[in-house]
């Protein structure tokens, strides 16, 4: 019985999942170069799942907490001593799930034509500088730049 109810409550989580494929372009400003990774971010009920392809290594984000799983092993990191992560994971399920509000709590929003710009609060602009995403029916982009000069973007890619 029980086997029977897990099985249920997965397909459950899966069928309400959502799985997007997307290329990750990441500056890294002391090499002066770029990376460009892709990979499939999936959202499902208050979780993240990310990973990228050629990699055996899965990262899944739930309440402030990220799990990292190589193979057979697995390691957890409490998210809330990693701030500019956790908000690279906030922003993009707020943005994947039109939260506007929980944007609204770190963020000044501000649209110009079909971009919007993100200056971050007094909370978090010691690791963000800004952020700017352009979404309608996907995402095209979203663009963060950090305080220490990096900058992540990632464009969702049709399938």
């Amino acid at each position: 019985m029980f086997k029977i109810v897990s099985m249920m409550i997965f397909c459950m989580m899966v069928s309400n999942a959502s799985i997007i494929h997307f290329e990750e372009e990441k500056y890294i400003d002391v090499l002066g170069n770029s990376i460009r990774k892709k990979g499939t971010l999936e959202f499902a009920q208050d979780t993240i799942k990310l990973q990228y392809q050629n990699s055996n290594r899965v990262l899944i984000y739930k309440d402030d907490n990220l799990q990292i799983q190589i193979d057979d092993e697995i390691q957890n990191i409490n998210l809330n001593n990693q701030i500019a992560l956790k908000m690279l994971f906030l922003l993009m399920q707020a943005i994947y799930t039109n939260d506007i509000e929980m944007i609204k709590e770190y963020f000044f929003i501000q649209k110009e034509n079909d971009t919007t710009l993100l200056t971050p609060k007094e909370n978090i602009k010691n690791y963000i500088l800004s952020v700017e995403f352009k979404k309608n029916t996907q995402l095209e982009f979203i663009k963060v730049s950090m305080r220490n000069k990096n900058i992540i973007t990632i464009r969702e890619l049709d399938d």
